[in-house]
């Protein structure tokens, strides 16, 4: 799975001065010990075995980016192991569409009887955001079934208004247009397939980030949502309990938000490593490396610990 994206900002709220950064350690005795060991920076692979490795890479105020957090979170919500999330769902579709399409999209879903946002009564099994027509303009692909059940794509079209907001959702037979092998490096796409632990964090951090920087402030409803999805009991009272100490949010590590990033593959397939730039323009960048540890059978998040910055 990979994310390639560059960044195309709109207004927000964005806090890019890295004198306000604030890094952190990680939580207890037992965490600032792993931390110390841990390796700092993703793990760098040869060129033989880089094709294999599982990147992500957003950007904050991306239109690629920030329908690819809209629709990975919220398949998350859809096909979670408890049952779907009601709550994540409907805090998801509060943030990112617009209250008048929410309404036509409700009244949809009552006429036709299946999930306006997946088009389909079950969840995919993989999706893919492409750029669109225009900049405001995304593709969205989803695909149903596999293994022993037949396959089917959707492709539908996701139109934003200049602030974000989604505005209107539409089925297209038309799939997304193949770049030549000249131009593929200039169209950004981002791929995720559902039970992956990737594209599990990139979800969070990246639907995370837009809930911080939203342009009428904090979101904190949707914030909490995500916290309550992917965070275990446990670790989300540890969280709390460690902000309250350092003053800065624990998801971040940090009192302001990235400007871009990137969620890869860590040492085993239990952690992943989440690296955020801070600044940029202007302001000096910072960098800071987090290892997020997961937990074995449904994937939630036990634990976030910094390794790095500079």
């Amino acid at each position: 799975m990979s994310r390639n994206t560059h960044a195309r900002r709109r207004p927000g709220r964005r806090a890019v001065v890295a004198a306000g950064l604030v890094l952190a350690v990680g939580l207890g005795v037992s965490t600032q010990v792993a931390a110390q060991a841990a390796v700092p920076t993703p793990v760098k692979a040869s060129a033989k075995a880089s094709a294999a490795l599982r990147t992500v890479s957003g950007f904050n105020g991306d239109v690629v980016t920030q329908v690819a957090d809209f629709y990975g979170a919220y398949i998350d919500a859809k096909d979670d192991a408890a049952g779907p999330d009601a709550a994540l769902a409907k805090a998801l579709r509060a943030h990112y569409l617009t209250p008048a399409f929410a309404k036509q999209l409700e009244a949809w879903e009552k006429k036709n009887q299946v999930d306006g946002l997946l088009r389909a009564q079950n969840v995919p099994v993989q999706w893919t955001v492409s750029e669109g027509g225009n900049g405001l303009e995304v593709v969205v692909t989803l695909t149903f079934g596999g293994g022993e059940s037949p396959t089917t794509t959707i492709n539908l079209v996701v139109k934003q208004e200049p602030t974000g907001r989604i505005t209107d959702i539409r089925t297209t037979s038309v799939a997304p247009a193949k770049a030549s092998a000249k131009a593929s490096a200039a169209v950004r796409s981002v791929s995720g397939r559902t039970g992956d632990s990737v594209t599990q964090v990139a979800d969070f951090y990246g639907a995370y980030v837009d809930a911080k920087d939203d342009a009428a402030g904090p979101d904190a409803a949707l914030a909490k949502a995500l916290r309550a999805h992917y965070l275990t009991p446990a670790f989300a009272k540890q969280l709390k309990v460690w902000e309250k100490k350092n003053q800065v949010d624990g998801v971040l590590r940090a009192q302001n938000v990235p400007v871009q990033w990137t969620v890869s593959e860590g040492g085993n397939s239990r952690e992943i490593t989440v690296t955020h730039t801070f600044g940029g323009g202007e302001s000096p960048t910072v960098t800071t490396n987090l290892v997020v540890e997961l937990e074995p059978v449904f994937g939630d998040v036990t634990d976030i610990r910094t390794t790095s910055a500079r």
